[in-house]
């Protein structure tokens, strides 16, 4: 009886919530915007060639990848839009499985994903649900040979269908959840060593058939707002900023490693992610002096190339910063785009030992390039996304194979916000 009760409480307070709370409204004319923390998943099927024969019972694994999305939409009539996105680079592996399983993975590949369709919003209300559908696209930035040698999977696209709900927090802000379902294949070649010095053509038809989930935060902008009651975005004389978001980095993965006798060494490793904050202070109107940082992240090392056979090289926990100098044209109307330069700094916290003992990663200082853009919710309150470009180069050190060895990398993470941006 108790427990009926409770439940009557718990549906009769959600009903109270959603009689007040605001309508995100659908009418012709309305923009919105998107940006969110997405996790993709491959299918994990298709068929296996090697040596123009296919291996009976041959099969493959990845792994899930995570990133960020940006995604733009225009309703051109009620309930009725217009959308696309794009997400952050990703890298997932290729692992043999089933009858090939004894072997390990043959290759990394960097990709990414976007989208171009319509979606359908029947109802108006806090709560508001929507499906749709389009066309996806997987454009491969780039492969790292591990075991394979010349690994390379061509760009595909295909159908997608979607689901998803808004939750309004006021008549510009809310939440969304979606899930998405493409349908696609590529086609995957490499060289499969076999010992010897022999090595054996591999061909791979795989079905890729990613299923994505996103969930993040959406504006929205257009006729449909009251106009009486809305807040009149104004010139911002604000000197403080603070931004909170999420970032995803991709580091460029090269190493030189000549000095130990190994040419063409590569590194490889996935994208990772962290929470960042930010400082700004505006020292005249337009140009803002601005600081970043983040939560340590911790990323393994794969070697890639000529040691891609050599299991984890190691692993760092490394702390993201950069001091910038930034310009904004406007600060103006809704869309406010700022650049900076300026410089960054990697500080290592610990390394742990793979395949290289006596892991020893350098710190290091670097310059460093951003561009974003705010979008203005409220005349104090706005989203943001923006790209930096960091140029670290950090020595490492250690043993390999017996071997004392220095490598000079080449990081220069990539690094991709998105977040809430705060003036005062």
């Amino acid at each position: 009886m108790q427990k009926k009760h409770s439940v009557s409480m718990i549906l009769g307070a959600a009903l109270v919530m959603t009689s007040v709370a605001p309508v995100m409204a659908q009418e012709a004319g309305d923009v919105f915007v998107r940006i969110a923390a997405g996790r993709s998943k491959l299918a994990d099927k298709g068929e296996v060639q090697m040596a123009g024969a296919v291996v009976p019972g041959a099969d493959y694994t990845t792994r899930a990848t995570y990133h960020n999305t940006l995604g733009l939409g225009y309703f051109i009539a009620d309930h009725i839009a217009i959308e696309g996105s794009v997400s952050t680079p990703v890298t997932t592996n290729n692992n043999p499985a089933g009858s090939i399983g004894m072997f390990p993975n043959l290759a990394d590949d960097e990709f990414m994903m976007a989208t171009l369709g319509a979606s359908l919003h029947p109802f108006k209300g806090p709560v508001s649900p929507y499906i749709g559908g389009g066309v996806q696209t997987m454009q491969v930035t780039r492969t790292r040979d591990r075991l394979a040698d010349g690994f390379k999977a061509k760009n595909a696209y295909g159908p997608y269908a979607l689901a998803g709900v808004d939750v309004a927090l006021n008549k510009r802000f809310g939440l969304y959840v979606e899930g998405r379902k493409a349908f696609y294949h590529t086609i995957a070649t490499g060289f499969l060593p076999m010992g010897g010095g022999v090595s054996a053509p591999l061909r791979a038809k795989a079905e890729l058939d990613p299923f994505t989930i996103n969930i993040g935060l959406k504006a929205k902008f257009g006729p449909s707002t009251d106009k009486e009651n809305e807040e009149e975005i104004t010139t911002d004389t604000s000197r403080w900023v603070v931004r909170l978001g999420f970032s995803t980095l991709n580091l460029a993965n090269k190493i030189d490693l000549s000095s130990a006798g190994v040419n063409g060494a590569a590194l490889s490793t996935y994208e990772h992610h962290t929470a960042t904050a930010q400082l700004g202070y505006f020292v005249t109107p337009n140009v803002a002096i601005n600081a970043t940082v983040g939560v340590p992240p911790t990323i393994d090392i794969f070697g890639a190339n000529a040691v891609g056979e050599v299991p984890q090289l190691g692993r760092i926990t490394y702390g993201p910063t950069s001091l910038t100098l930034q310009y904004h044209p406007t600060r103006d109307g809704r869309v406010r785009p700022y650049v900076g330069a300026g410089l960054s700094y990697m500080f290592v916290f610990a390394e742990k030992d793979g395949a290289f003992q006596n892991l020893k990663v350098d710190e290091d200082l670097g310059f460093a390039l951003e561009a974003g853009s705010e979008l203005m919710i409220a005349n104090k309150t706005a989203l943001f996304i923006e790209a930096k470009k960091a140029f670290l180069r950090p020595k490492a050190y250690g043993t390999f194979g017996g071997a004392e060895v220095e490598g000079k990398t080449k990081l220069d993470p990539w690094v991709f916000s998105g977040g809430v941006s705060f003036h005062f």
